[in-house]
């Protein structure tokens, strides 16, 4: 999940209508999933150039495999209209713009 989003989910269940909330105030939200290569490839449509290089941590990719593939947010869907706004282009898109404007300077 982009942060922009999180973000907004958080904003978002503060400011909704209680009367709707049949699960309080505890949801579970998603958004986009991707991996290493998947992100890499979308970064070079807009930067051809691109190359990553990564290692595994394996304690930290133990902790990642222990999560399920997928978070069920259909609660918040419904109960207060969460809708993730950025998916993986427009994610790209922005941090794309908004790092070359931070690092030209």
């Amino acid at each position: 999940m982009y942060m922009p989003d999180a973000l907004r989910a958080a904003i978002g269940i503060m400011e909704a209508d209680p009367a709707r909330l049949r699960h309080r105030n505890s949801f579970n939200i998603a958004s986009m999933s991707f991996d290493p290569e998947i992100i890499s490839a979308k970064i070079k449509e807009y930067i051809p150039e691109f190359e990553m290089e990564y290692q595994v941590d394996p304690l930290r990719q133990a902790i990642a495999d222990s999560w399920p593939n997928k978070l069920d947010d259909t609660c918040a869907r419904v109960e207060w209209d969460w809708k993730p706004e950025y998916d993986l282009d427009a994610m790209t898109r922005d941090m794309i713009e908004k790092l070359t404007a931070k690092f030209k300077k």
